[in-house]
Protein backbone atom coordinates (compact mmCIF):
# COMPACT_ATOMS: atom_id res chain seq x y z
CA UNK A 1 0.00 0.00 0.00
CA UNK A 2 1.04 3.41 -1.03
CA UNK A 3 1.35 6.39 1.21
CA UNK A 4 -0.55 8.74 -0.83
CA UNK A 5 -3.57 6.19 -0.95
CA UNK A 6 -3.56 6.28 2.62
CA UNK A 7 -3.48 9.87 2.82
CA UNK A 8 -5.93 10.70 0.31
CA UNK A 9 -8.49 7.77 1.96
CA UNK A 10 -8.15 9.64 5.55
CA UNK A 11 -8.74 13.28 3.78
CA UNK A 12 -11.65 11.79 1.86
CA UNK A 13 -12.89 10.16 5.50
CA UNK A 14 -12.87 13.53 6.91
CA UNK A 15 -14.44 15.55 4.17
CA UNK A 16 -17.27 14.43 4.64
CA UNK A 17 -18.71 16.28 7.43
CA UNK A 18 -18.73 18.95 5.26
CA UNK A 19 -21.38 16.98 3.13
CA UNK A 20 -24.43 16.91 4.75
CA UNK A 21 -25.97 13.64 3.50
CA UNK A 22 -22.55 12.24 3.11
CA UNK A 23 -21.78 12.95 6.56
CA UNK A 24 -24.84 11.87 8.34
CA UNK A 25 -24.39 8.45 6.45
CA UNK A 26 -20.86 8.06 8.00
CA UNK A 27 -21.54 9.03 11.49
CA UNK A 28 -24.63 7.13 11.51
CA UNK A 29 -22.98 4.63 10.21
CA UNK A 30 -19.68 4.86 12.94
CA UNK A 31 -22.56 4.97 16.06
CA UNK A 32 -23.91 1.71 14.53
CA UNK A 33 -21.11 0.10 14.85
CA UNK A 34 -20.25 1.50 17.80
CA UNK A 35 -23.68 0.73 19.24
CA UNK A 36 -22.92 -2.71 18.19
CA UNK A 37 -19.67 -3.83 19.19
CA UNK A 38 -20.08 -1.98 22.74
CA UNK A 39 -23.37 -3.87 23.14
CA UNK A 40 -21.51 -7.56 22.15
CA UNK A 41 -18.36 -6.71 24.53
CA UNK A 42 -20.82 -5.57 27.45
CA UNK A 43 -23.49 -8.99 27.17
CA UNK A 44 -21.17 -11.14 26.27
CA UNK A 45 -18.98 -10.77 29.06
CA UNK A 46 -22.78 -10.67 31.24
CA UNK A 47 -23.22 -14.14 29.39
CA UNK A 48 -19.68 -15.34 30.95
CA UNK A 49 -19.95 -13.86 34.30
CA UNK A 50 -23.70 -16.02 34.52
CA UNK A 51 -21.92 -18.93 32.89
CA UNK A 52 -18.98 -18.65 35.24
CA UNK A 53 -21.48 -18.76 38.62
CA UNK A 54 -23.85 -21.23 37.89
CA UNK A 55 -20.93 -23.97 36.78
CA UNK A 56 -19.54 -22.41 40.25
CA UNK A 57 -22.71 -23.40 41.89
CA UNK A 58 -22.68 -26.85 40.41
CA UNK A 59 -19.07 -27.52 41.12
CA UNK A 60 -19.76 -26.03 44.68
CA UNK A 61 -22.80 -27.94 45.95
CA UNK A 62 -22.21 -31.41 43.38
CA UNK A 63 -20.26 -33.75 43.68
CA UNK A 64 -17.66 -33.71 40.60
CA UNK A 65 -18.23 -37.54 39.77
CA UNK A 66 -20.69 -39.82 41.07
CA UNK A 67 -19.46 -43.86 40.67
CA UNK A 68 -23.04 -46.07 40.02
CA UNK A 69 -24.14 -49.26 38.95
CA UNK A 70 -26.67 -49.09 35.78
CA UNK A 71 -30.12 -47.98 36.88
CA UNK A 72 -28.56 -46.95 40.08
CA UNK A 73 -28.93 -50.65 41.38
CA UNK A 74 -27.30 -51.18 44.82
CA UNK A 75 -23.43 -51.20 45.41
CA UNK A 76 -22.92 -53.91 47.96
CA UNK A 77 -19.88 -54.83 49.79
CA UNK A 78 -18.81 -51.03 48.59
CA UNK A 79 -15.19 -50.81 50.55
CA UNK A 80 -13.15 -52.85 47.79
CA UNK A 81 -14.55 -50.11 45.31
CA UNK A 82 -14.40 -46.96 47.53
CA UNK A 83 -10.58 -48.09 48.41
CA UNK A 84 -10.00 -48.32 44.50
CA UNK A 85 -11.60 -45.32 43.64
CA UNK A 86 -9.60 -43.85 45.94
CA UNK A 87 -6.30 -44.60 44.17
CA UNK A 88 -6.84 -43.32 41.02
CA UNK A 89 -5.11 -40.51 39.29
CA UNK A 90 -6.74 -36.92 40.13
CA UNK A 91 -9.26 -38.54 42.72
CA UNK A 92 -8.78 -36.64 46.35
CA UNK A 93 -11.73 -37.53 48.12
CA UNK A 94 -14.31 -39.95 47.77
CA UNK A 95 -17.64 -40.35 49.74
CA UNK A 96 -20.87 -43.45 49.56
CA UNK A 97 -24.36 -41.85 49.35
CA UNK A 98 -27.66 -43.23 48.78
CA UNK A 99 -30.05 -41.30 46.62
CA UNK A 100 -33.79 -42.11 46.25
CA UNK A 101 -37.21 -40.49 45.79
CA UNK A 102 -39.47 -40.70 48.34
CA UNK A 103 -42.52 -38.31 50.70
CA UNK A 104 -41.91 -35.97 52.71
CA UNK A 105 -44.30 -34.41 55.40
CA UNK A 106 -45.35 -31.82 58.21
CA UNK A 107 -48.63 -31.57 59.48
CA UNK A 108 -51.05 -31.35 56.17
CA UNK A 109 -48.02 -30.39 54.05
CA UNK A 110 -46.65 -33.02 51.88
CA UNK A 111 -44.11 -33.67 48.64
CA UNK A 112 -42.42 -35.73 46.65
CA UNK A 113 -38.78 -35.27 46.78
CA UNK A 114 -35.06 -36.30 46.33
CA UNK A 115 -33.00 -37.61 49.48
CA UNK A 116 -29.81 -37.90 49.97
CA UNK A 117 -27.78 -40.27 52.40
CA UNK A 118 -24.44 -39.03 53.05
CA UNK A 119 -22.01 -39.65 55.45
CA UNK A 120 -21.50 -36.85 57.69
CA UNK A 121 -17.89 -37.02 57.58
CA UNK A 122 -16.37 -37.91 54.19
CA UNK A 123 -19.08 -36.04 52.34
CA UNK A 124 -17.90 -32.21 53.83
CA UNK A 125 -14.86 -33.08 51.43
CA UNK A 126 -16.92 -34.19 48.54
CA UNK A 127 -20.17 -31.74 48.27
CA UNK A 128 -20.32 -28.23 49.28
CA UNK A 129 -23.14 -28.62 51.53
CA UNK A 130 -21.58 -27.67 54.68
CA UNK A 131 -20.95 -24.38 52.85
CA UNK A 132 -24.21 -23.57 51.79
CA UNK A 133 -26.22 -23.51 55.51
CA UNK A 134 -28.55 -20.97 55.82
CA UNK A 135 -29.93 -22.16 59.05
CA UNK A 136 -29.39 -24.20 62.15
CA UNK A 137 -25.84 -26.48 61.71
CA UNK A 138 -24.90 -29.27 59.31
CA UNK A 139 -25.49 -32.00 61.69
CA UNK A 140 -27.33 -35.71 61.09
CA UNK A 141 -27.33 -37.14 64.75
CA UNK A 142 -28.71 -36.77 68.10
CA UNK A 143 -30.92 -33.85 67.99
CA UNK A 144 -33.39 -33.79 70.74
CA UNK A 145 -37.02 -32.99 70.19
CA UNK A 146 -37.89 -29.75 72.40
CA UNK A 147 -40.95 -30.90 73.39
CA UNK A 148 -41.13 -34.44 73.85
CA UNK A 149 -37.10 -34.39 75.06
CA UNK A 150 -36.72 -37.50 72.38
CA UNK A 151 -33.64 -37.81 70.31
CA UNK A 152 -33.83 -38.08 66.63
CA UNK A 153 -31.90 -38.39 63.32
CA UNK A 154 -31.11 -34.99 61.75
CA UNK A 155 -32.64 -34.08 58.19
CA UNK A 156 -30.78 -31.01 56.03
CA UNK A 157 -33.79 -29.70 53.56
CA UNK A 158 -33.60 -26.42 50.85
CA UNK A 159 -34.69 -22.98 51.79
CA UNK A 160 -37.94 -23.69 48.93
CA UNK A 161 -38.43 -26.83 49.98
CA UNK A 162 -38.60 -26.06 54.04
CA UNK A 163 -40.63 -23.25 53.18
CA UNK A 164 -43.20 -25.20 51.02
CA UNK A 165 -43.49 -27.63 53.91
CA UNK A 166 -43.83 -24.88 56.55
CA UNK A 167 -40.90 -26.30 58.35
CA UNK A 168 -38.35 -24.57 60.14
CA UNK A 169 -35.00 -26.01 61.94
CA UNK A 170 -36.29 -27.94 64.69
CA UNK A 171 -39.46 -28.79 63.56
CA UNK A 172 -40.11 -32.50 62.60
CA UNK A 173 -40.65 -34.26 59.98
CA UNK A 174 -41.86 -37.47 58.50
CA UNK A 175 -40.00 -39.27 55.07
CA UNK A 176 -42.20 -42.43 54.02
CA UNK A 177 -40.37 -44.96 51.85
CA UNK A 178 -42.76 -47.03 49.35
CA UNK A 179 -40.39 -49.37 48.00
CA UNK A 180 -41.76 -52.32 50.30
CA UNK A 181 -40.20 -52.17 53.06
CA UNK A 182 -42.73 -51.45 55.42
CA UNK A 183 -44.56 -54.59 56.94
CA UNK A 184 -47.67 -56.10 55.32
CA UNK A 185 -50.70 -55.33 56.86
CA UNK A 186 -54.56 -56.02 56.28
CA UNK A 187 -54.61 -53.19 53.09
CA UNK A 188 -51.51 -54.98 52.00
CA UNK A 189 -47.82 -53.17 52.54
CA UNK A 190 -47.67 -50.13 54.45
CA UNK A 191 -44.54 -47.67 54.03
CA UNK A 192 -42.32 -47.24 56.36
CA UNK A 193 -41.86 -44.08 58.21
CA UNK A 194 -39.34 -42.61 60.01
CA UNK A 195 -38.96 -39.42 61.92
CA UNK A 196 -36.33 -36.46 61.55
CA UNK A 197 -35.89 -33.55 63.60
CA UNK A 198 -35.09 -30.06 60.82
CA UNK A 199 -31.47 -29.89 61.62
CA UNK A 200 -30.88 -27.01 58.70
CA UNK A 201 -31.67 -25.25 56.08
CA UNK A 202 -29.71 -24.95 52.67
CA UNK A 203 -29.25 -22.60 49.96
CA UNK A 204 -27.20 -23.67 47.33
CA UNK A 205 -27.97 -20.73 44.62
CA UNK A 206 -29.80 -23.20 42.09
CA UNK A 207 -33.66 -23.06 43.09
CA UNK A 208 -34.45 -26.59 40.77
CA UNK A 209 -32.11 -28.09 43.94
CA UNK A 210 -33.31 -26.05 47.38
CA UNK A 211 -36.68 -27.24 46.29
CA UNK A 212 -36.34 -30.81 45.67
CA UNK A 213 -33.65 -32.04 47.52
CA UNK A 214 -32.96 -33.00 51.16
CA UNK A 215 -29.76 -34.85 53.19
CA UNK A 216 -30.00 -37.19 56.09
CA UNK A 217 -27.11 -40.11 57.29
CA UNK A 218 -26.38 -42.64 55.58
CA UNK A 219 -26.98 -44.70 57.80
CA UNK A 220 -30.91 -43.83 58.24
CA UNK A 221 -31.13 -43.57 54.35
CA UNK A 222 -29.80 -47.47 54.63
CA UNK A 223 -32.71 -48.07 57.23
CA UNK A 224 -35.44 -46.09 55.82
CA UNK A 225 -34.59 -47.64 52.46
CA UNK A 226 -34.16 -51.19 53.67
CA UNK A 227 -30.54 -51.39 51.59
CA UNK A 228 -28.26 -52.45 54.75
CA UNK A 229 -24.79 -52.23 53.88
CA UNK A 230 -25.50 -51.06 50.44
CA UNK A 231 -25.22 -47.39 48.61
CA UNK A 232 -26.21 -46.50 45.44
CA UNK A 233 -22.81 -45.09 44.46
CA UNK A 234 -19.55 -42.87 45.24
CA UNK A 235 -19.20 -39.61 45.18
CA UNK A 236 -15.72 -38.40 43.88
CA UNK A 237 -13.81 -34.74 44.19
CA UNK A 238 -10.99 -34.28 41.49
CA UNK A 239 -7.92 -31.94 41.79
CA UNK A 240 -9.31 -30.27 38.29
CA UNK A 241 -13.06 -30.05 37.73
CA UNK A 242 -13.16 -28.64 34.24
CA UNK A 243 -11.18 -32.23 33.27
CA UNK A 244 -13.75 -34.49 35.59
CA UNK A 245 -15.11 -35.95 31.72
CA UNK A 246 -11.58 -37.33 30.86
CA UNK A 247 -11.01 -38.82 34.29
CA UNK A 248 -14.87 -39.99 34.59
CA UNK A 249 -14.18 -42.19 31.09
CA UNK A 250 -11.20 -43.36 32.73
CA UNK A 251 -12.69 -44.74 35.41
CA UNK A 252 -15.51 -46.11 33.48
CA UNK A 253 -13.15 -47.85 31.37
CA UNK A 254 -11.40 -49.24 34.18
CA UNK A 255 -13.77 -50.35 36.70
CA UNK A 256 -15.95 -52.10 33.55
CA UNK A 257 -19.35 -53.00 33.69
CA UNK A 258 -22.21 -53.10 35.63
CA UNK A 259 -20.54 -49.60 36.81
CA UNK A 260 -20.49 -46.22 35.32
CA UNK A 261 -18.91 -43.09 35.75
CA UNK A 262 -20.84 -39.47 34.84
CA UNK A 263 -19.10 -36.54 35.68
CA UNK A 264 -20.66 -33.08 36.45
CA UNK A 265 -20.76 -31.44 32.75
CA UNK A 266 -22.44 -34.83 31.23
CA UNK A 267 -25.35 -34.70 34.56
CA UNK A 268 -26.12 -30.93 33.57
CA UNK A 269 -25.15 -31.37 29.67
CA UNK A 270 -28.71 -29.66 28.76
CA UNK A 271 -27.87 -26.56 31.43
CA UNK A 272 -24.69 -26.14 30.23
CA UNK A 273 -25.06 -26.45 26.33
CA UNK A 274 -28.15 -23.90 26.41
CA UNK A 275 -25.95 -21.58 27.87
CA UNK A 276 -23.18 -22.10 24.75
CA UNK A 277 -26.16 -21.96 22.21
CA UNK A 278 -27.45 -18.52 24.46
CA UNK A 279 -24.09 -17.14 23.67
CA UNK A 280 -23.95 -17.68 20.39
CA UNK A 281 -27.80 -16.61 19.72
CA UNK A 282 -27.37 -13.12 21.07
CA UNK A 283 -24.09 -12.52 19.74
CA UNK A 284 -26.32 -13.03 16.04
CA UNK A 285 -28.85 -10.98 17.31
CA UNK A 286 -26.94 -7.90 18.42
CA UNK A 287 -24.84 -8.49 15.12
CA UNK A 288 -27.59 -7.66 13.10
CA UNK A 289 -26.77 -3.58 14.57
CA UNK A 290 -23.32 -4.11 12.81
CA UNK A 291 -24.87 -5.57 9.43
CA UNK A 292 -27.42 -2.57 9.27
CA UNK A 293 -24.32 -0.27 10.43
CA UNK A 294 -22.08 -1.87 7.53
CA UNK A 295 -25.07 -1.92 4.62
CA UNK A 296 -24.67 2.41 6.15
CA UNK A 297 -21.08 2.02 5.33
CA UNK A 298 -22.12 1.12 1.40
CA UNK A 299 -24.51 3.86 1.27
CA UNK A 300 -22.11 6.05 2.68
CA UNK A 301 -19.45 5.10 0.15
CA UNK A 302 -21.42 5.31 -2.77
CA UNK A 303 -22.45 8.80 -2.11
CA UNK A 304 -19.16 9.48 -1.60
CA UNK A 305 -18.08 8.11 -5.20
CA UNK A 306 -20.85 9.96 -6.83
CA UNK A 307 -19.76 13.09 -4.91
CA UNK A 308 -15.99 12.34 -5.92
CA UNK A 309 -16.47 11.63 -9.54
CA UNK A 310 -14.11 14.33 -10.57
CA UNK A 311 -11.64 13.88 -8.60
CA UNK A 312 -11.13 10.26 -9.03
CA UNK A 313 -10.66 11.58 -12.72
CA UNK A 314 -7.94 13.99 -11.60
CA UNK A 315 -6.36 11.13 -10.03
CA UNK A 316 -6.31 8.48 -12.51
CA UNK A 317 -5.19 11.63 -15.16
CA UNK A 318 -2.05 11.60 -13.03
CA UNK A 319 -1.36 7.92 -12.70
CA UNK A 320 -3.15 6.43 -10.18
CA UNK A 321 -4.16 2.84 -10.81
CA UNK A 322 -7.56 1.36 -10.94
CA UNK A 323 -5.66 -0.64 -8.14
CA UNK A 324 -4.73 2.76 -6.06
CA UNK A 325 -8.17 4.14 -6.23
CA UNK A 326 -9.87 0.58 -5.32
CA UNK A 327 -7.65 0.77 -2.24
CA UNK A 328 -8.76 4.13 -1.38
CA UNK A 329 -12.18 3.77 -1.16
CA UNK A 330 -12.31 0.12 1.04
CA UNK A 331 -9.06 2.45 3.70
CA UNK A 332 -11.81 4.95 3.79
CA UNK A 333 -14.98 2.71 4.58
CA UNK A 334 -12.76 0.91 6.71
CA UNK A 335 -11.93 3.95 8.84
CA UNK A 336 -15.21 4.20 9.39
CA UNK A 337 -14.96 0.79 10.89
CA UNK A 338 -12.11 1.54 12.78
CA UNK A 339 -13.27 4.59 14.55
CA UNK A 340 -16.65 2.85 15.51
CA UNK A 341 -15.38 -0.29 16.53
CA UNK A 342 -12.82 1.21 19.00
CA UNK A 343 -15.14 3.91 20.50
CA UNK A 344 -17.21 0.94 20.90
CA UNK A 345 -14.46 -1.34 22.48
CA UNK A 346 -13.78 2.16 24.99
CA UNK A 347 -17.79 1.97 26.01
CA UNK A 348 -17.67 -2.10 26.00
CA UNK A 349 -14.61 -1.84 28.61
CA UNK A 350 -15.39 1.02 30.57
CA UNK A 351 -19.23 -0.58 31.43
CA UNK A 352 -17.81 -3.72 31.89
CA UNK A 353 -15.50 -2.05 34.85
CA UNK A 354 -18.36 -0.10 36.42
CA UNK A 355 -20.34 -3.41 36.49
CA UNK A 356 -17.86 -5.21 38.16
CA UNK A 357 -16.23 -2.24 40.44
CA UNK A 358 -20.06 -1.24 41.44
CA UNK A 359 -22.54 -3.27 40.16
CA UNK A 360 -24.90 -0.73 38.90
CA UNK A 361 -27.12 -3.66 37.60
CA UNK A 362 -29.15 -4.74 39.90
CA UNK A 363 -31.00 -8.48 40.09
CA UNK A 364 -33.98 -9.51 42.01
CA UNK A 365 -32.19 -12.20 44.30
CA UNK A 366 -36.24 -14.65 44.83
CA UNK A 367 -35.70 -14.49 41.01
CA UNK A 368 -31.83 -15.20 40.26
CA UNK A 369 -29.48 -16.71 41.84
CA UNK A 370 -27.45 -13.68 42.48
CA UNK A 371 -28.41 -10.08 43.22
CA UNK A 372 -26.08 -8.09 41.26
CA UNK A 373 -25.69 -9.27 37.14
CA UNK A 374 -22.19 -10.83 37.09
CA UNK A 375 -19.53 -10.02 34.15
CA UNK A 376 -16.59 -11.86 33.10
CA UNK A 377 -14.77 -10.92 30.29
CA UNK A 378 -12.82 -12.90 27.62
CA UNK A 379 -9.85 -11.95 25.57
CA UNK A 380 -11.09 -14.29 22.86
CA UNK A 381 -14.84 -12.78 22.95
CA UNK A 382 -12.84 -8.83 22.46
CA UNK A 383 -10.97 -10.12 19.72
CA UNK A 384 -13.63 -11.83 17.62
CA UNK A 385 -15.92 -9.42 17.97
CA UNK A 386 -13.11 -6.34 16.79
CA UNK A 387 -12.45 -8.98 14.29
CA UNK A 388 -15.45 -10.09 12.83
CA UNK A 389 -16.82 -6.34 12.94
CA UNK A 390 -14.28 -4.61 10.96
CA UNK A 391 -14.07 -7.60 8.49
CA UNK A 392 -17.75 -6.73 7.73
CA UNK A 393 -17.37 -3.48 7.39
CA UNK A 394 -14.04 -4.16 4.83
CA UNK A 395 -16.25 -6.62 3.12
CA UNK A 396 -19.21 -3.32 2.90
CA UNK A 397 -16.61 -1.41 1.42
CA UNK A 398 -15.51 -3.67 -2.11
CA UNK A 399 -19.33 -2.76 -3.97
CA UNK A 400 -18.26 0.89 -3.49
CA UNK A 401 -14.74 0.93 -4.09
CA UNK A 402 -15.27 -1.12 -7.46
CA UNK A 403 -17.64 1.74 -9.08
CA UNK A 404 -15.21 4.23 -7.90
CA UNK A 405 -12.15 2.01 -9.89
CA UNK A 406 -14.10 1.62 -12.85
CA UNK A 407 -14.45 5.10 -13.50
CA UNK A 408 -13.07 6.63 -17.05
CA UNK A 409 -10.47 8.90 -16.31
CA UNK A 410 -11.48 11.34 -19.56
CA UNK A 411 -15.07 11.08 -18.60
CA UNK A 412 -14.53 11.22 -14.79
CA UNK A 413 -13.01 14.41 -15.74
CA UNK A 414 -15.33 15.54 -18.22
CA UNK A 415 -18.21 14.81 -15.41
CA UNK A 416 -18.56 18.47 -14.19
Amino acid sequence: MKYFEWFIARKYFWAQRRTLSTGLIAMFSAAGVTVGTWLLIFVLSAINGFEHEVKKQLIGKDAHIEVTKYQYAPVTAYDTLLAAVQRFPHVTSVSPFIMSKTIISKGKNQDGIVVYGVDSASSRQVIGLSHTISHGEYRFHGLKDSVSGKVYPGIILGYALASRLGASVGDKVFLADFTGAGELGAAGFAPKISVFLVSATFESGMYQFDESLAYISLEQAQKLFGLENGVTGLQLRVDDPYRSGPVSRNLEDTLGFPFRALDWQAKNYTLIKWMSYEKVLVALALGIIIIIAAFNIISSLVMAVNDKVREIGILRAMGATKKSILRIFILEGMLIGVVGSGAGLGLGLFSYWLQSRFGLIQLPGDVYFVTVLPVELHLSDVVLVLAVTNVLCGIATILPALKAARHDPVEAIRHE
